[in-house]
């Protein structure tokens, strides 16, 4: 077998043993966390007032409902946290290792089941025996101390993941789009979220709508907070999922759906401009607005081409887009036009 061969069997294995350490901290330790914290809470049922105490404030409970949902909506978050968490790390890094965005995807959901479990439990556990559920005792003790406890076990969890690799993509400099006399040339392209991505955007808009159902039937001012945050996620979700990226004489746009956020750079500020392959989780830790070391930053909406622009002062600024080879031409040319009449 040659050294080449050798090296490609070495990666296919370090490989699926990242597989398999990713469904294990990602997905299976989470969801036995919150599993056995929900038939535990599930057991007390009988021990509990109806309706029980969901919400807290300074004053003490301020909001009631049903215990069965209350019970097992956190379960619920960690199964579907957990699922993306598994998905958004499956795509290793050429050596078959993990990104530290990706390792810190998979154990945030460590940390959240094990904080809601303690958080969550505890609630319950101090309404147990009681006949009024407004004598509840306050429970942010217990949200600390599962919180407290979340960071531990998520510690753990990093290690028993493979250590990180941060090594960037290299790109391939465009071939230059033809320029002739006084031409201008111009390219405008729109880019989105792939499907994948959308549907576990409508996902979390649908369980941040039933937080804020469930929020309005046990307390007014928990329902003012809910649906602010839902106004906030589906306004977010337009602004950020739809953008449209130019390239012409005057530099580098790219502008959000609702015209915010936004990110130009000026011709005069462009050194050099890449066409490169973009993994999201692997390259940036995620989707969206995104920042990686070495003053790297992009909006990375899904896996695929992509246009690197490096600034004058070494800063690099990725998008990812369809004919990124086209757009990333047009660069090339103005820059290259740009250099001769300065010569």
């Amino acid at each position: 077998m040659s050294s080449e061969d050798s090296g490609a069997v070495s990666r296919d294995r370090r490989r699926h043993s990242t597989h398999i350490r990713s469904i294990i901290v990602g997905g299976t330790l989470p969801v036995a966390i919150g599993l056995a914290a929900t038939l535990l809470m599930a057991s007390w049922i009988p021990e509990l007032p109806d309706p029980i105490a969901v919400h807290w404030s300074g004053a003490g409970p301020d909001g009631f409902g049903p215990a069965v949902p209350y019970l097992f909506m956190p379960l619920a978050f960690v199964v579907v946290y957990s699922v993306f968490a598994v998905m958004m790390s499956w795509k290793t890094t050429p050596s078959g290792s993990l990104a530290s965005g990706q390792k810190l995807v998979l154990v945030a959901g460590v940390w959240m089941s094990t904080m809601l479990g303690i958080g969550i439990g505890g609630s319950v556990e101090f309404q147990r025996g009681l006949s009024d559920a407004k004598d509840a005792p306050d429970v942010g003790i217990t949200l600390a101390i599962g919180g407290g406890v979340g960071l531990v076990v998520a510690a753990v969890a990093w290690f028993l993941l493979p250590p990180a690799d941060e090594a960037q993509p290299s790109g391939a400099v465009p071939k230059s789009v033809d320029l002739r006399g006084g031409e201008r040339l111009s390219w405008s392209h729109s880019t989105r979220f792939g499907n994948g991505t959308m549907a576990i955007l409508g996902v979390v808009i649908a369980l941040t709508a039933g937080i804020a159902i469930f929020a309005a039937m046990s307390s007014r001012p928990a329902a003012g907070v809910a649906i602010v945050a839902l106004a906030v996620v589906a306004v977010s979700v337009v602004s950020m999922s739809l953008w449209r990226v130019s390239a012409d004489h005057r530099g580098f746009i790219v502008r959000g759906a609702m015209g915010w956020p936004s990110k130009r750079i000026l011709l005069a500020d462009i050194r050099t401009v890449q066409v490169l392959d973009v993994h999201p989780m692997r390259d940036f830790g995620g989707y969206g607005w995104r920042w990686s070391g070495g003053g790297r930053s992009g909006v990375i909406l899904r896996t695929g081409p992509g246009i690197e622009i490096t600034s004058s002062r070494g800063k690099r600024f990725v998008v990812t887009v369809d004919d990124a080879e086209t757009g990333a031409g047009v660069i090339a040319a103005v820059l290259k036009k740009q250099t001769s009449r300065a010569e």
